[in-house]
């Protein structure tokens, strides 16, 4: 499959003045056909959740690879447009397909991540792991 993202740009409008701009993500495969309706493939969404069950058609599609695939097709994207408007939707897009590391630190010790509690006075230095060797 040689697929690539074909990024199209829509204005909503409301009685003749521009309220926001929406850019579409729109996977294509070249080895199908050149022209675009006859060559899509399916819609990058927002976010892409390795799970069993797949949440829309593009992890149905590519499986546990969706989410390295997503990263690769916006990467070429925005090589191939360095300064254009839609480099901006495609590095917010970017930032959306990142695993999200709020409310977390590292660990002093082995550096894995902690979730830290909302309601926690002091937050976690070590983790339940290094937390355990050091008691011993």
């Amino acid at each position: 499959m040689n697929l690539q993202l074909q990024i199209t740009k829509r204005e909503i409008t409301h009685h003749s003045t521009i309220i926001k701009t929406k850019h579409l993500f729109a996977v294509i495969d070249l080895d199908k056909s050149k022209q675009y309706p006859q060559n899509f493939v399916s819609i990058l969404p927002r976010s892409i959740k390795v799970t069993v069950k797949p949440a829309n058609i593009f992890e149905e599609l590519f499986g546990n690879e969706s989410l390295e695939t997503a990263k690769q097709l916006l990467e070429k994207a925005l090589a191939k447009r360095p300064n254009t408007e839609t480099t901006i939707a495609i590095k917010e897009r970017l930032k959306l397909l990142n695993p999200k590391l709020l409310n977390k630190s590292k660990c002093q010790n082995c550096e894995k991540p902690i979730k830290q509690k909302k309601q926690s006075f002091r937050p976690y230095k070590f983790c339940y792991e290094c937390h355990i060797k050091g008691c011993r």
